[in-house]
């Protein structure tokens, strides 16, 4: 039994490497691909890596005056809001106490409106350029 197992794995392995064998060798025949790069190929990858270099600069252009927007919307509500503060201290009957609360909405409010026609204004990010 032990002899007819090491025969059964002698021939296995033999069948094995014969196989591999003749597949490498028939790939050998085969013509090889070539190593140089077509001309075309170097041209569209080095106008795509133009495109992705000036997309990466319209991105940055458009990052930078988005938040240039959102900083502007951030300080009008800061000084709405310190606004409405000293001016809340201030007021002592409802009437004035209700005046101030409508200016400061009418600020935040004017301030919304703003941050949203300049980013309407702004536009959509750039396209990503494709391969």
């Amino acid at each position: 039994m032990k002899q007819l197992m090491k025969k059964t794995i002698v021939a296995t392995v033999t069948a094995l490497l014969l196989s591999t064998t003749a597949t490498a060798a028939l790939a050998d025949d085969a013509t090889s691909p070539s190593t140089t790069v077509p001309k075309e190929v170097k041209t569209k990858s080095s106008e795509y890596s133009a495109a992705i270099a000036k997309y990466r600069t319209e991105l940055k252009e458009y990052n930078d005056a988005r938040k240039a927007i959102f900083k502007k919307f951030v300080e009008a509500t800061k000084a709405a809001n310190a606004t409405r503060k000293s001016a809340r201290e201030g007021a002592t009957t409802k009437t004035e106490i209700k005046a101030v609360l409508t200016a400061f909405q009418e600020a935040i409010s004017a301030a919304t409106s703003e941050r949203a026609a300049a980013l309407a204004a702004l536009g959509n990010p750039p396209a990503k350029p494709t391969k």
